[in-house]
């Protein structure tokens, strides 16, 4: 996540169990590569598959090998993926279409640099293709290569503008840059091509969020719920936006009970931002409470809290980091 100048002076803590992957002074977080990424509603490889038919490979197939790894893809099942095309190219070592679903499974489990050396051996023409183009683009920014990956999504996007996923990568990488305009056309680009995509809906509503454009955002995140109600990046993302319109009791509900710590450390650590010391000190302690074991963020959230209040208010910087901070 993102974390400003200001919140990286303060060294605060804020917790996810998932996290977008946008990257700040060069470090990526990719806790959720899949979802950021839109691993796991890309198009199906179907007509890639069928240009690298053999007969051992059609044996497998018919098996419902080779589909039941990219309907593992799909599912964000990437263990099972992974096990099934590397038994797969264990006898057809140079299906360069099983390759690049083995490159992108390496991206859904965070591996991009297993991913590229997937890459690397497939044939210069396979290299050449636009998906392959794109997954390699993923991968380098999944590992922080910035300029190289939208070298690659650039051209990915110019030789098939189909593939949603390099626009939505594109987008990600001027988030990173706090490119807001571009950001903005990059995702609305992706949704032109996949309107229903749950995964660019949110990455377009934590853009608004890092720009403080809080009822877009709000509304973006809506969008991805109503095509993946169980998208959990998003449901975060939402309860951040409603923290910063203030409206904390809306932010809090449905909250499960597993989870509800890491909300309550969250939601506090944006009514901080806000300047709501009240607030935020309320839940920074219930989240402590809550917690069955030590919550070192909430601890120390609650310890910056109070350097801040006995401060200045002229000499607070969290008023102004709303918008850019959520999070680091």
């Amino acid at each position: 996540m993102h974390a400003s100048s200001e919140a990286i002076h303060l060294g605060l803590i804020f917790s996810f169990k998932h996290s977008r992957l946008l990257l700040l002074a060069g470090a990526l977080l990719a806790l959720s590569a899949c979802d950021q990424l839109g691993l796991g509603d890309s198009a199906s490889e179907e007509e890639a598959l069928a240009e690298t038919v053999n007969p051992v490979r059609q044996a497998l197939a018919n098996s419902g090998s080779v589909v039941d790894a990219e309907r593992a893809i799909e599912n964000r099942d990437y263990e099972r993926a992974y096990n099934i095309l590397r038994q797969y190219l264990i006898a057809n070592p140079d299906d360069e279409a099983a390759k690049l679903m083995l490159a992108r499974t390496y991206l859904g489990r965070g591996e991009g640099r297993n991913a590229q050396t997937v890459l690397d051996t497939m044939s210069e023409e396979a290299q050449e293709a636009p998906r392959a183009h794109m997954v390699r683009g993923l991968a380098l920014l999944l590992i922080g290569s910035r300029n190289e990956a939208t070298e690659q999504l650039e051209t990915a996007l110019a030789e098939d503008p189909s593939l949603w996923q390099a626009a939505n990568g594109l987008g990600l990488v001027h988030d990173i840059e706090a490119r807001w305009s571009e950001a903005e056309a990059s995702y609305k680009k992706a949704l032109e091509i996949k309107s229903d995509s749950a995964t660019v809906h949110n990455n377009l509503g934590y853009s608004y969020l890092l720009q403080g454009r809080i009822d877009e955002a709000t509304e973006a995140f809506t969008a991805s719920l109503s095509y993946n109600p169980d998208l959990a990046i998003t449901r975060s993302n939402l309860r951040l936006a409603l923290a910063a319109k203030g409206r904390y009791a809306a932010a809090i509900a449905g909250a499960e009970r597993e989870d509800l710590p890491r909300v309550l450390n969250n939601i506090g650590y944006v009514a901080m931002l806000l300047g709501d010391f009240d607030s935020a000190d309320t839940f920074f302690n219930r989240a402590i409470d809550e917690s069955p074991v030590y919550y070192d963020a909430a601890v120390q959230n609650l310890e910056r809290l109070q350097t801040l209040v006995d401060k200045p208010a002229d000499e607070r910087p969290v008023s102004r980091a709303i918008g850019r901070s959520i999070g680091n």
